[in-house]
């Protein structure tokens, strides 16, 4: 009985959780299709570049929508089992819904291996590999996308114009540069000849100027500063709206568990920078681990809302209501943790831990029979609106035939 009993839980929490996985994927990914379109149409990027962004993209989108995802499952398969009073024939059958747990949990235990996966190992190297690609378009824009007499504004605070670039050895002759990428001064850079230097292994794009000067306007007009250089290295940023800034140091997204530990003993001196790399280590752990609060979770909301008479789009409310309030209170606790008003595991891990409890409280009662002040709640709201619905908008009297 146990068997067959969990190989339909499982049957049912497939479809809406493949359904869940994709959508959710797809309602991030509308967010970047702008930004890829632009970059398309606007910058000359090739279809096969904004194709391997998008790949890289799907490891981080992953890592939040597989979560997700379970919770919309777990609520959409209880509350279907509900509705059509199969809970209620397992109970009569001496089935309790604790019975019924187990085949939620290891689904949320396979989820949250998934998810641990993509965090450790698949988001770092999606995240060096999207930088790679940024590296290798801006090194060609800049070798072979500049081109003479034109302003050319593709890099980030950038704008620049080359009166003359040599067939042979791509060096720029006679180069104007507007520099705006510190907002409270503008800089324009003239300088005789240039040469674009690309670094593989740093990753980085480098303007070489030489025989040129800076010139530089203060906050108020009369201010005037005029600089000569022999050589001036200008790094070069491609703007995509998709990454940010690169930095000389390696960003902690980029980073594995081992290097975020051993970054984290290397600055354990400046509290600040061991603060931001500490919480990007639990937040490899704590998205993850929400895969098992959500679907323990979703079992009580599910068995006893009223999303069987209402219909199953309203799971997918419901799903995203708690994600909702979830992600708050995450994002909440980050923040208090990277101000320093409470420790960082309390403000990573407390979300987990409140609906954990909550879930566990939950679950009892509605085990035992007794109504949920929650769903009770919404039962009582949902009652009164469809009451006022049939009483606003009554159905039309059938006519008897003559």
């Amino acid at each position: 009985m146990p068997k067959t009993l969990y190989r339909y839980i499982w049957q049912e929490l497939l479809p809406p959780f493949s359904l869940g996985l994709l959508g959710f994927t797809f309602i991030l990914l509308t967010g970047r299709i702008l930004q890829l379109t632009e970059l398309f149409v606007n910058k000359g990027i090739s279809f096969t570049h904004i194709a391997k962004f998008i790949y890289y993209l799907i490891p981080s989108f992953m890592v939040l929508t597989i979560p997700m995802a379970m919770l919309l499952a777990v609520m959409v398969a209880f509350s279907r089992m509900a509705s059509d009073n199969e809970i209620t024939a397992l109970k009569s059958s001496g089935i309790s819904l604790y019975q019924m747990v187990p085949p939620v949990i290891f689904w949320a235990l396979g989820a949250f291996i998934l998810t641990i996966f993509f965090s450790l190992h698949l988001l770092p190297q999606a995240n060096q590999a999207s930088r790679a690609l940024l590296f290798e378009i801006a090194s060609t824009k800049a070798h072979a996308g500049v081109k003479e007499r034109v302003f050319n504004d593709d890099f980030e605070g950038l704008v620049i114009y080359v009166e003359h670039v040599s067939p042979r050895t791509l060096k720029w002759e006679n180069i104007f540069i507007s520099d705006s990428r510190l907002p409270e001064e503008t800089h324009a850079i003239v300088a005789r000849e240039g040469e674009v230097l690309a670094d593989p292994a740093q990753l980085t794009v480098t303007l070489k100027l030489k025989n040129g000067s800076i010139h530089k306007l203060g906050k108020q007009p009369e201010v005037y500063q005029k600089i000569d250089f022999a050589t001036y290295d200008l790094r070069l940023s491609l703007k995509t709206g998709l990454a940010k800034k690169e930095d000389e140091k390696k960003h902690p997204a980029d980073m594995s568990l081992n290097e975020l530990l051993q970054a984290v003993r290397f600055w354990r001196l400046k509290s600040e920078e061991a603060k931001i790399l500490l919480i990007k280590i639990h937040e490899k752990f704590t998205i993850p681990f929400a895969c098992i609060v959500f679907g323990l979770i979703g079992i009580p909301l599910g068995a006893q809302s009223p999303l069987g008479r209402a219909g199953k789009s309203l799971g997918f409310s419901w799903s995203v209501a708690v994600i909702l309030i979830y992600y708050l209170l995450t994002n909440a606790g980050n923040s208090l943790a990277e101000r320093g008003f409470i420790s960082v595991e309390l403000g990573l891990w407390f979300p987990n831990a409140f609906f954990l409890i909550l879930g566990i409280y939950l679950l009892i009662k509605s085990a035992r029979g007794a109504p949920i002040f929650l769903t009770a709640g919404l039962n009582k709201v949902f009652s009164w609106l469809t009451r006022g619905l049939k009483e606003s908008y009554p159905p039309p009297e059938r006519k008897s035939a003559p």
